[in-house]
């Protein structure tokens, strides 16, 4: 019998793309109780499948338990169920997310049988394979064996493995499982969601583009999606305008905060590297995670608004660490690699020098209470969003002032990890 390939989280960025390069329709099975464990996992291979571009959807096919839309921070809201049982199209079932287009659950049924036996299956799978797209589909042993479809492989995800005589109950080839790690050794925890990069900076340009995602046209009635710009760059939206300096506005609460004093000038040897994690569409997952990363791993981290253009949500930018240079962030980024702080793959490096400074007498709890994006840095020190430029923080400004709250934007001098 031939061994079955394990695919660690910590090497999920080198060994995905070549099982799934090719395929039109790859299952994602969980072997665990641990549903959401499954749920990012398989959040990450979509994420590593659109890393070069690829187009790619994931659907949460776990009917009777879905936990995907929490885990790429949605609200409950129409999905896979809605548009086979009561019509509703595809286009409105799709959120586009990070670079992939996340179809979640949507509405209980009391029939999953018929979900996963329904026809459009096999015309979704033709329309993905005639538009070279990926589409990834997250269900359970019972919903493989009665989907209308036959995938081009599975990937099973088992966080403790398999066991050599495992079969996934239809004949689909086992692309790999997915696991913690290659052998049991500690304890597991789960991961949080991650952010997996797109381009490196000298094609920054390129990653902005918006282009045209047509998949599984007129066979099925009609799904276009229209794939933004790729919201794992983040950077989109040219800055807005800062606001022009403005009186300090009343705090939102009884006990005012001081003011500040006098703003420092910029200096250029900053602690201006960091690396970008993940982002969320929640403030406080932001926040989980980057206390995780303080706590558990070491390394401080930072949380950025990014609003999108016009009427666009807001995305919660989590970014570890500060470094003098790009290499040295390079090589802290290798370092979470290494311990599996992150999976491989995972981190875009980001020059974003600037950081609000909470006034004196300020405390963590008050400014996170008031909705600000609020940190406890290695130093002790309060720190507020980290950004490419000043006027890029015209957002977090806006929120600081509504709150009655009167901060510095400054360089990160130090405190940072070495």
């Amino acid at each position: 019998m031939t061994a079955i390939r394990q695919l660690p989280l910590s090497r999920l960025g080198h060994l995905v793309p070549p099982l799934v390069d090719g395929a039109a329709l790859v299952a994602l099975m969980p072997v665990t109780n641990d549903l959401p464990w499954a749920a990012k996992a398989a959040w990450d291979i979509a994420r590593i499948a659109a890393r070069d571009g690829r187009r790619v959807a994931l659907v949460d096919l776990c009917l009777e338990t879905p936990a995907l839309h929490e885990t790429v921070g949605l609200h409950a809201t129409e999905g896979i169920v809605d548009a086979f049982e009561y019509g509703v199209s595809l286009n409105k079932a799709a959120h586009e997310v990070t670079g992939v287009f996340i179809i979640p659950a949507g509405s209980e049924t009391a029939h999953p049988a018929e979900v996963y036996a329904h026809a459009r299956w096999p015309k979704l799978q033709a329309g993905f394979r005639s538009e070279g797209a990926l589409l990834l589909a997250l269900l359970p042993r019972a919903g493989l064996a009665q989907l209308s479809a036959t995938p081009d492989g599975v990937i099973v995800l088992a966080p403790d493995g398999v066991s050599p005589a495992f079969a996934p109950g239809r004949d689909v080839p086992v692309l790999g499982v997915v696991r913690d790690r290659w052998l049991p050794s500690s304890p597991r925890v789960s991961p949080p969601p991650m952010m997996i990069p797109g381009e490196e900076e000298p094609r920054r340009g390129v990653r902005f583009a918006l282009a045209a995602l047509v998949v599984a046209g007129l066979a099925v009635g009609g799904w276009a999606l229209l794939a933004r710009a790729r919201e794992s760059t983040l950077q989109a939206t040219p800055p807005a305008p800062a606001p022009a300096p403005a009186p300090a506005l009343a705090p939102a609460s009884s006990s005012p905060l001081p003011a500040p004093t006098h703003a420092t000038i910029p200096k250029a040897d900053t602690l201006g590297w960091t690396i970008q994690l993940a982002a969320y569409a929640s403030l406080d997952k932001a926040l989980a995670h980057a206390d995780r990363l303080a706590a558990d791993a070491g390394v401080p981290a930072l949380v950025t608004p990014v609003p999108q253009s016009g009427t666009g949500p807001v995305w919660y930018r989590v970014l570890a660490g500060s470094y003098t240079t790009r290499a040295a962030a390079g090589m802290a980024r290798a370092d979470l690699w290494h311990r599996g702080v992150a999976a491989e793959g995972v981190g875009d490096l980001l020059l974003a020098p600037y950081s609000y400074h909470a006034p004196r007498g300020a405390t963590l709890e008050m400014l996170r209470h008031r909705g600000l994006p609020a940190v406890r840095w290695s130093n002790g020190v309060i720190l507020l969003g980290a950004f490419e430029a000043p006027e890029q923080a015209a957002f977090t400004q806006a929120a600081l002032r509504r709150a009655g709250v009167r901060a510095n934007l400054l360089p990160r001098m130090g405190g940072g990890p070495p």
